[in-house]
């Protein structure tokens, strides 16, 4: 769904972004960036419509504008402008789409303040519950104090409070601390359990009625060092038995502060395309109302509407012709 929204923004963006014949002329003036209707002046039209039969032209021939807009601005201060805040170098120029620049630009921080608040009030809710799991670990013969254990944060931490709602149970870090090493879990229902049945798996060469069995010594270093990489350090280990409600709640705010982060950055790539479809808006007006090569040799195009040259022929139709002043 998330994709949807930003194709829809995109393309509504767009239509504004094209539209150039929605103008908002100032008080008592048209506006310079929309067509404007051309006196008496000499005029000297070339036709570039094809049109054999030659028909007379209205009186009324409308001239596209030759500047990038009334505000007499800087054109690269306008395409700055319209980069940096999307709207205004429209709005300057007395042009309506502006105020579709401005509703996406605010449409897309709220959504960003909004959703990036619910992930942030969801996230700090559900770590909390992550504590109650861990002090409720039991180690061989010693109970996790909730006081000394502090939240994750070591590297490669970053799926571990996805990991606790996969998992009822860490498991040991070490299985039997009476001995010498680290005795890996082996409870594959656990966590840490099921690290050391992947670890074995992948270092073993040897099978033993479909078990994996390690053919050397260091077949055995490799598994173990495997195993270390890949569970958690022991205090941080967990266990929901008897947290049933807990854990159902925990469920719940860790999948609603992932989702509200997830479309958090679907607002934030809207916004990014407001501010480049902007910028683009206005760097392709300066191309076309400001051509530096039009207005040195005095050129510009302009739309004509001509009555039928043939018998027949019905209604006006449209002539682009390219003029010169003298």
């Amino acid at each position: 769904m998330d994709y949807r929204v930003i194709l829809a923004a995109c393309a509504l963006t767009a239509v504004f972004a094209a539209g150039s014949a929605g103008q908002a002329p100032g008080p008592g003036q048209a506006s310079d960036t929309g067509p404007r209707k051309v006196g008496q002046a000499p005029l000297v039209s070339y036709d570039f419509s094809g049109n054999s039969a030659g028909g007379l032209a209205q009186e009324e021939t409308y001239v596209s504008g030759e500047n990038s807009g009334g505000s007499g601005m800087n054109p690269v201060l306008r395409v700055a402008l319209g980069f940096m805040v999307p709207g205004l170098p429209q709005y300057l120029s007395g042009q309506w789409r502006s105020y579709g620049y401005f509703a996406l630009e605010g449409a897309s921080l709220a959504g960003l303040v909004v959703l990036n608040s619910q992930g942030s009030s969801r996230q700090e809710r559900y770590i909390q519950l992550s504590r109650l799991a861990r002090s409720n670990y039991v180690y061989p013969g010693l109970r996790n104090n909730p006081e000394e254990i502090t939240d994750p944060s070591l590297h490669g931490l970053g799926e571990y409070y996805e990991d606790m709602t996969k998992w009822p149970s860490s498991g040991d870090y070490d299985d039997d601390p009476s001995l010498d090493g680290v005795q890996p879990e082996s409870d594959p229902q656990t966590y840490n359990g099921h690290q050391w049945e992947i670890a074995k798996i992948n270092s073993y060469s040897g099978t033993s009625g479909g078990l994996p069995v390690a053919e050397s010594r260091q077949e055995e270093i490799n598994a173990l060092e495997a195993y270390k990489n890949k569970v958690y350090p022991a205090q941080y280990n967990w266990d929901w038995t008897g947290l049933d409600l807990e854990n159902e709640r925990y469920h719940e705010l860790f999948y609603d502060s992932e989702d509200a982060l997830r479309r958090r950055s679907t607002f934030a790539t809207i916004l990014l395309a407001n501010h480049l479809i902007s910028g683009l808006d206005v760097l392709i007006q300066e191309r076309i109302n400001s051509s530096r090569q039009l207005r040195a040799a005095r050129l510009g195009l302009h739309l004509e509407a001509c009555r039928p040259g043939a018998p027949g022929d019905r209604g006006l139709r449209p002539r682009v012709c390219l003029s010169h002043r003298f």
